[in-house]
């Protein structure tokens, strides 16, 4: 009966993890920036705010977060799930382009669909 329950446990562990995993990137996700003008462009800018499409849980966020965090020059993310958008920060004298951006946002399983600066 003990091991019973312990497999039970198991299986019902897998699936939440499955369908937690699942709902993640279940936007609509292309193969590329979807409305990126001049992605070699660098950001001159000492912020900007990334549209992101498909974002649904706080993993989503923390994916996102983390790949736009290993982009040279980036010093800060906030991610916001309800607008879809990520504002990020950069270092002084940092040369990121759109591209750098939306390949991040690509790595974590999302579209970057805009970046505006102030």
């Amino acid at each position: 009966m003990a091991n019973q329950r312990k497999t039970f446990g198991t299986v019902l562990g897998l699936g939440i993890t499955a369908l937690t995993l699942s709902g993640c990137a279940s936007g609509p996700r292309t193969d590329g920036p979807a409305g990126l003008t001049d992605p070699a462009a660098v950001v001159e800018s000492p912020t900007a705010t990334l549209v992101v499409h498909g974002m649904s849980c706080p993993l989503c966020a923390n994916n996102v977060d983390k790949q736009l965090l290993e982009v040279p020059g980036v010093s800060s993310v906030h991610v916001d799930m309800g607008t879809g958008e990520a504002k990020v920060e950069f270092l002084p004298k940092a040369r990121v382009t759109k591209q750098q951006l939306a390949d991040a946002v690509y790595k974590s399983g999302f579209t970057l669909a805009e970046v505006r600066v102030p």
